[in-house]
Formats: structure tokens, sequence, C-alpha cells
């Protein structure tokens, strides 16, 4: 099978099956100049479907999580599905948060490219995966306290009592729900001001200066009382500190997600969806958290990436170095 055939097969399964769009339906296809290319394919697989498709092209936004336009942001408070297939992630915005409170499933999709449209990641059987998030979901959802280790140093402890996880399955299959395959992951935001300790990045820093860090390498991040307050390592932790130190904002600095990714064929890749759906990693997210149940407000989100992780919920391993043992117990 030749790439464009590949290419339009993927975005065939985004259409079918992670937005579950159906002949009639108000689609809207929001991209960027830098992906239109990306966005065609969406647009074809949909109207394929018989959808009525809308496609609004914007000049692509700053950083992950700024939003777009209002004349953006009115038009998907009125779709049945959204595809955003934009440069930068639109999950953090309240574009994105108001139109999935009006019904729509929103489909997320911020640096697709054709390879992604044509890997494996997307290949996965996303329904037999449920099951596992649904019981990952459950163990959050009750827990109190997280603690993460790795071999590599990595050692931090917060707070998750009273907050709620948002279950990405790669589908958006119900009104409201938003997915961003081919990522499969449990988020959840850490209370505010809890986190302290001390996080190795060894996987990825998902940003297009950065992406996957190479072998032996690693970002050292030190927090105390809810933000990074120090930024260690080589050249990577460099730029990282630039990209952060450039929004001359306080906020950017909170640990404002943990996220466990799930999808075994995903791979480090420099792709934000790939990169926090791989199964067996962990992810923190630093920045704004407002839209995934925490309280701050700050113009960017970047998730970094630690690979086989330990994760302990409330004095109990759920994950020992990237196996996820709680599988085996009722």
């Amino acid at each position: 099978m030749s790439k464009m055939d590949c290419a339009a097969e993927g975005a065939q399964i985004l259409v079918n099956v992670c937005g579950c769009v159906k002949p009639g339906e108000n689609v809207v296809v929001v991209t960027d100049t830098n992906k239109v290319h990306i966005a065609e394919y969406i647009i074809t697989a949909a109207r394929e479907k018989k959808a009525e498709v809308v496609s609004i092209v914007m000049a692509p936004r700053k950083a992950h999580g700024e939003e777009p336009p209002r004349t953006v942001a009115a038009a998907v408070k009125e779709a049945d599905v959204v595809f955003a297939v934009t440069t930068f992630s639109l999950f953090h915005t309240k574009a994105r948060q108001e139109a999935c409170k009006s019904g729509a499933r929103w489909i997320n999709l911020p640096d697709f490219s054709r390879e992604t449209l044509c890997s494996e990641a997307l290949r996965v059987d996303f329904l037999s995966r449920k099951k596992l998030v649904d019981k990952l979901y459950s163990i959050l959802l009750n827990g109190s306290r997280v603690r993460v280790i790795t071999e590599r140093g990595t050692d931090i402890e917060f707070s998750i009592k009273g907050r709620t996880p948002i279950r990405e399955y790669g589908i958006s299959d119900e009104p409201g729900m938003v997915s961003s395959p081919p990522d499969i992951e449990v988020c959840i935001a850490p209370v505010e001001g809890t986190a302290n300790g001390r996080i190795i990045v060894d996987g990825s820093i998902v940003l297009p200066e950065i992406g996957p860090l190479p072998k032996g390498r690693e970002v050292i991040l030190t927090v105390k009382d809810g933000f990074i307050r120090e930024i260690d390592g080589g050249p990577e932790a460099r730029k990282f500190k630039e990209v952060l130190e450039s929004a001359n904002n306080p906020y950017v600095y909170n640990i404002a997600e943990f996220g466990v990714g799930l999808n075994p064929k995903c791979k480090l890749s420099g792709s934000m969806l790939e990169d926090e759906g791989v199964y067996g990693t962990i992810h923190f997210g630093i920045g704004d958290n407002h839209t995934i149940g925490g309280t701050i407000k700050a113009p960017m989100h970047i998730d970094v990436v630690i690979k086989e992780p330990t994760v302990i919920v409330d004095g109990e391993i759920i994950i020992d170095h990237g196996e996820h043992v709680y599988l085996n117990k009722k």
C-alpha cells in the first residue's frame, strides 16, 4: 500500500472509528495554514460518510492551549463532531471546553502528519482498551495520594484527592466526549501546590524543538509546592527553560497533569499524541490545567514523558517499572 493510500485509510479510521461520524451530522474541521494538507484527508473521509462538512483555516497558534479566534469558537460550539487538525493542541482551550459542553464530540489532532495517519498506533483496537482505561480511571478516582519513582531518579509525590480523572479512549462516541487518537490514556490534575520532589525526564519533551531525548540524556526538574523551581541538564534542558521563560508567566511552571499512556502500538516519536500514549510510560503536563479539573490558567501546556515508572497510589503499587500490575488484581 502506498503512503498516500495509508494516509487516506488513517483518515477513515479517524472519521469512522474515532469520531463515529454518521451521515447528515454537522462536522467542523478546524485547521491552520501548516496543516491544511492533513485536514484535506479528514474532509474527504467525512464527505464520503455523507456528513455536512465545514472547514475553517486559521493562522497557527503559538503554543498548546492558546485560544482560537472567536469565529472558530462559535463554529465548533454548533457542531456535532469537531476534528481539530492544528499545529498546536486546542485541548486546553475554553473553545474546546464550551463546544463539548454543547454536546460536540471532539477529536483533537495536533501536529498530525502523514506518518501519523499511516502509523500502527492509529490501527490499534481502540475498543479493546476501554476496560483497561476504565480500571485505571477507577483507581485514580478513588485515590488520594500518588508517588512516582524511577530507577533514573524520579521521586515525586502529590495529592489527587477530590479530583476527577479524564478517560481518553481514542474514541469520541458520545456527546461531549474528547479524544486525541492515537493517544489512549487516563489523566488527572494534581491538587495545586501539593507536588514535591524530582522528575527525571528521559522519554520526551513534547515540543517541536525537542521531542524524544537521545539515549542517556535527561532533563531534571526540581519541584516544590506544586511548581518547577529548577531545570537542569544539557541542551534539551536549556531549550525547555527558554520556552517556559518566553511565556513570562509564573503559572507555566505548574505541575498541571499526571497522565498514563495506554496504547501498546504508540512509540516515542516527537508527535504529541503518540508520545503521551506510549504504554509503559507516564507523563506530566506543565502549565495550564483549568480545563481538566484544575484551577490554573496559563498560556501554555507542555507534556514531559517518563519511561518505566513505578506508580504508587495510597501506598499500593499499581504500575511497577512500566508494568500495569493492577490488571492482575480483583
